[in-house]
């Protein structure tokens, strides 16, 4: 498939790799692709774009940027690009608050909602956000394969991003439409204060079934 990244950081690097190693066609999309020159060079088989760009070329793209900043990104590109498309939302709507890292949704509302409101037409699903960068493809724990949990109103799209966390390494469980981002984000933060609390950030969440 082709794939388009929206973002340049360590989440939109970490899910190249993936990509890149199950044999996708990849584009990541920056508003600066001079920054990612030397990741580029480093990979040779991938391409590097516009935000623009990278959401025409990719059959599904994913939204890697900060959660702070997502709904304007995807607006500004506007939503006929990725009408139809398979979007995987990774973004959690985390800011740093006075007391450390906090929502800025929640509740009655969630940054996979958002998303999904400023693409009508698109096929959002919200996946890959519940664990850090390190560990979203080939992820390794004594455990066993730990569980993605994904959210969206499509299930033809949701099985595409199945098959996707499949070839990742993953288990995967369905949530139903996306309003279940709701508690996906918030799983995302109950990861980060287990994290602060530790002092360590190798692990990652498991239904037993």
């Amino acid at each position: 498939m082709k794939i388009g990244i929206l973002g340049s950081g360590e989440v939109a690097q970490a899910l190249a790799e993936g990509f890149l190693s199950r044999g996708h066609e990849l584009m990541l999309g920056t508003r600066d692709p001079s920054k990612l020159a030397d990741w580029q060079k480093s990979h040779a088989k991938a391409r590097v774009g516009s935000y623009a760009e990278t959401a025409s070329f990719g059959e599904v793209v994913s939204l890697a940027t900060l959660g702070e900043v997502v709904v304007d990104v995807v607006t500004r590109i506007g939503a006929d690009r990725f009408a139809g498309k398979v979007v995987i939302d990774v973004t959690n709507p985390i800011r740093e608050g006075d007391r450390g890292p906090e929502l800025f949704v929640g509740f009655d509302d969630s940054l996979g909602e958002r998303v999904q409101r400023a693409l009508p037409q698109a096929r959002i699903v919200k996946a890959f956000n519940t664990v850090g960068s390190a560990y979203m493809v080939d992820p390794k724990f004594t455990g066993g394969p730990p569980t993605m949990f994904v959210a969206g109103n499509d299930d033809g799209a949701k099985k595409t991003v199945v098959d996707i966390l499949t070839s990742f390494g993953w288990d995967s469980a369905d949530l139903g439409g996306i309003a279940s981002s709701r508690y996906l984000e918030a799983m995302c933060m109950a990861w980060v204060v287990y994290g602060m609390r530790s002092q360590t950030w190798h692990h990652a969440f498991r239904l037993l079934r």
